[in-house]
């Protein structure tokens, strides 16, 4: 299934003069503020709920989204999204993306942290946060400080890096960061399958993939006979 089937940025760049980010805003609420409007929701069952009827009852959806952080943290399209896929009864997980090399600074890494968790906030979903790109890290030193990295360490580091008068401002983001548990982050490798298999299964906990299927016994006396 494909939003452009709705709306196009690229002629919305065109008509209305605007960039790609202003332009991505609006394509995303232009045709949602009626898709999710309480009383017109029929105009979203009519072309979500007609795409998602071509899926079997388990199969496996990925949505990919756009990367502009303000669709997470400022408006409500994704969230009326994702509410509207839990009134169909679907299990919903947020993947978010963080890439690896914000890992080569310390100030850049708690941005990205930040940005992470204002999605969370925003979606109210289970959350997997994941370091991309992992095959691009030239120091894999560094790797494991930052996958769960000690908070009163990264407060260390911002000291070191920012003025004095931002200590007080350093400390609040790093209690804050850390009162949501939200440094923890799972490698991605794209070379290695293990690494693949192990992000899906941090994602499969948190959708339930697979739990409701039935279990497979094995009748071990019938295969000792056959010995």
């Amino acid at each position: 299934m494909d939003i452009r089937e709705l709306i196009s940025l690229d002629d919305v760049m065109e008509e209305l003069g605007l960039g790609p980010n202003g332009g991505l805003m609006y394509c995303m609420e232009y045709p949602f503020p009626v898709v999710f409007s309480a009383h017109l929701e029929e105009n979203l069952d009519e072309w979500l709920s007609e795409e998602l009827e071509n899926y079997m009852e388990d199969d496996y959806l990925v949505f990919d989204c756009p990367g502009q952080i303000e669709l997470f943290s400022h408006v409500p399209v994704l969230k009326n999204f994702v509410e509207h896929l839990q009134r169909k009864n679907f299990n919903v997980c947020a993947v978010y993306l963080l890439d690896s090399q914000f890992i080569t600074d310390v100030t850049k890494f708690i941005s990205g942290c930040m940005a992470s968790l204002s999605a969370m906030v925003q979606l109210e979903l289970p959350h997997v946060n994941i370091l991309s790109k992992m095959d691009l890290v030239t120091r894999k030193r560094d790797i494991e400080d930052y996958l769960n990295p000690e908070p009163q360490t990264l407060l260390s580091e911002l000291n070191e890096r920012m003025a004095p008068q931002f200590q007080k401002l350093n400390k609040a983001l790093i209690d804050l960061v850390d009162q949501y548990s939200m440094v923890s982050f799972v490698p991605l490798d794209l070379r290695k399958e293990s690494s693949i298999q192990y992000v899906l299964s941090q994602i499969d906990t948190c959708i339930q993939f697979g739990e409701d299927a039935d279990v497979k016994i094995k009748d071990f006396d019938q295969d000792e006979d056959q010995d």
